[in-house]
């Protein structure tokens, strides 16, 4: 008996990640940014307002959830209206607004939640490629089907062939194409193409999509690539700015880091709560690799190892639910040298960053800092105002985030 693997896309959960975790990006800026970032952002041209284009990622986020098509595309076209430009005398209820109002709606439905769906179903391909190593290129089938798509209909080849990196569908405006994962049987009875015998249709240039590469999660992006790879794409991320959702702006790569760390808070916080313990988590900060597993133990015996050299960022959770770096934090920072670290409590996540070390000249501050470490106990109004001299004076940036 053959089997046919098809993977239903709706409803998604993975799907809705992808989209919220898209950086919203004014279009200026998402215009300057390179293929490979954005993937990971989102914009509407001839929209700046960025509370508008959160609200619009975040209702096509919710169509992957089981939200009504129709009405996501009537709630995006009221989002658009008021950006679009109509004759002298025309106002919210003109017949050409509300068209193309509409129209525009139903492209970003189709643009962010075709790729978000693709992006989803790539992820659940890869994860069972050992039991089904060929894919299966499948058309709608209708008469809208561009002749350089219908022309990949049937085709089957191997799921790791490069071919479908730039082919992998949505590979272009408006493409309704699905993969479909086959085992060995299935393929060889289909036939199986050579990737270099494969037709290679163009798409538009300013089309990005490549499945393989299009997730913002940090696991993700650093799955099978080497130490070199990593570093070099999160050196590029950091060369681009975009903004949170409260507005603030934030690098590419801060984004990508933060989103990994808000969903491994919520997962580690639940578990913290239930039993009183902390949690901690290290990852290299040039690289964005995992060091380790995630460490539980009470404050004081919550340790991990750095390999030597390595700058870090860290996580961990505090049982009390307060988020602010506490002594055992700060002495970590300082002898592992860890660039951010990210304090969980319940559904608050704090971010703080070494801006720069204290130096022989500010042995003042550190001489506070051990009158409020006593072995005997914690003066946590003294310890309190040297985290406030430390962020005053410029050595560290503390941020609640949203």
């Amino acid at each position: 008996m053959t089997t046919r693997l098809s993977i239903e896309t709706f409803p998604n959960e993975a799907a809705a990640d992808y989209i919220r975790g898209k950086a919203v990006a004014d279009p200026k800026n998402f215009g300057n940014l390179p293929p490979q970032l954005k993937q990971r952002a989102f914009t509407v041209a001839g929209i700046e307002q960025l509370d508008a284009l959160r609200r619009m990622r975040d209702i096509i986020a919710k169509l992957p959830e089981g939200a009504s098509w129709d009405e996501a595309k009537r709630e995006i076209a009221a989002e658009i209206s008021p950006f679009i430009e109509v004759d002298a005398g025309g106002d919210a209820r003109h017949p050409d607004r509300l068209k193309a109002s509409k129209a525009r709606a139903e492209f970003l439905l189709r643009t962010h939640g075709f790729q978000a769906y693709a992006v989803a179903r790539h992820q659940q391909q890869m994860e069972v490629v050992r039991d089904f190593p060929y894919w299966e290129y499948e058309t709608v089938g209708d008469s809208r089907v561009r002749p350089g798509h219908a022309a990949l209909d049937g085709k089957v080849l191997r799921a790791d062939d490069p071919w479908w990196n730039t082919h992998y569908p949505p590979w272009d405006w408006g493409c309704r194409c699905i993969v479909i994962a086959l085992d060995e049987e299935d393929a060889q009875k289909i036939g199986v193409t050579d990737g270099k015998q494969m037709p290679m249709p163009g798409r538009s240039e300013s089309f990005t999509f490549d499945a393989s590469d299009a997730s913002g999660d940090l696991d993700t992006l650093v799955q099978n690539r080497d130490d070199v790879e990593c570093r070099a794409f999160a050196d590029m991320a950091r060369n681009y700015t975009v903004n949170r959702d409260d507005g603030s702006e934030c690098t590419m790569w801060d984004h990508i880091l933060e989103c990994k760390m808000k969903k491994t808070a919520n997962a580690l916080t639940t578990l913290t709560e239930e039993d009183g313990n902390e949690r901690a988590v290290v990852r290299n900060f040039t690289t964005g690799k995992p060091i380790g597993d995630v460490v539980t133990g009470d404050a004081s015996s919550v340790e991990v190892e750095v390999p030597n050299g390595a700058t870090v960022c860290t996580l961990h959770t505090h049982p009390n639910g307060d988020n602010t770096p506490s002594p055992a934090d700060l002495s970590f920072a300082l002898k592992f040298n860890t660039k951010v670290d990210f304090v969980a409590a319940g559904t608050k996540l704090r971010r703080w960053t070494w801006l720069k070390r204290p130096e022989k000249a500010d042995e003042h501050l550190i001489g506070e800092y051990d009158r409020a470490n006593q072995t005997d106990g914690v003066d946590w109004e003294l310890y309190i105002w040297f985290l406030e001299r430390l962020e005053a004076n410029g050595y560290i940036q503390m941020e609640v985030l949203p």
